[in-house]
């Protein structure tokens, strides 16, 4: 059987995998772990009010193939929702906006028919434990604390993939078990 060492070089080259494998021996392979992820760009829309935080953020999710759509207050984040145009996958929003604040943007999503599979995460640059706590309750996927850094914005991808495989799993098992009682 093969032995894999799983190690992290450097900040840009990610994390890698080694296989030992029975056949050689003695010689290892370098796998990278996103060959074996399906290729696909994610749709963040960004919401922060203050200009320099936003264009840093922006830039630093664009550093990690993500497209980006960056609106300064939680009423244009909502515009931007409806219209569809930018096909959003995941949602990152201040807690403090003007306009619609993040909060009441996350409550306008969780309620909304379609909106709601769409990952929320939450950033404030205070950590008060009851605004995270109210925003994990009001269902928002993660919530991070100000000055956000790569390494937190590189494995935003996990919340779309755990969401769409959570729904998938729950409509998988309510096919089955509807067409279990629907044969009886």
């Amino acid at each position: 059987m093969g032995e894999v060492v799983v190690s992290s070089s450097s900040e840009e080259e990610g994390m890698v995998a080694e296989f030992e494998t029975e056949k050689d021996i003695g010689s290892s392979e370098v796998v990278r772990w996103e060959e074996f992820l399906p290729r696909m760009v994610l749709s963040v829309l960004l919401v922060e009010a203050d200009d320099s935080t936003r264009q840093i953020i922006a830039a630093l999710l664009r550093k990690c193939s993500y497209r980006v759509a960056a609106v300064p207050d939680g009423l244009m984040a909502w515009e931007t929702l409806k219209d569809g145009h930018h096909n959003i996958d995941l949602i990152l929003t201040d807690v403090e906006l003007p306009s619609i604040s993040g909060y009441a943007l996350l409550t306008l999503v969780m309620e909304h028919d379609v909106y709601k599979n769409i990952p929320v995460i939450m950033m404030s640059s205070h950590d008060s434990i009851s605004m995270v706590l109210k925003c994990l309750l009001k269902g928002a996927a993660d919530f991070l604390i100000k000055p956000v850094r790569k390494n937190e914005l590189r494995n935003l991808w996990l919340h779309v993939w755990k969401r769409q495989n959570v729904c998938f799993t729950f409509k998988l098992v309510l096919f089955i078990f509807l067409g279990l009682f629907s044969s009886i």
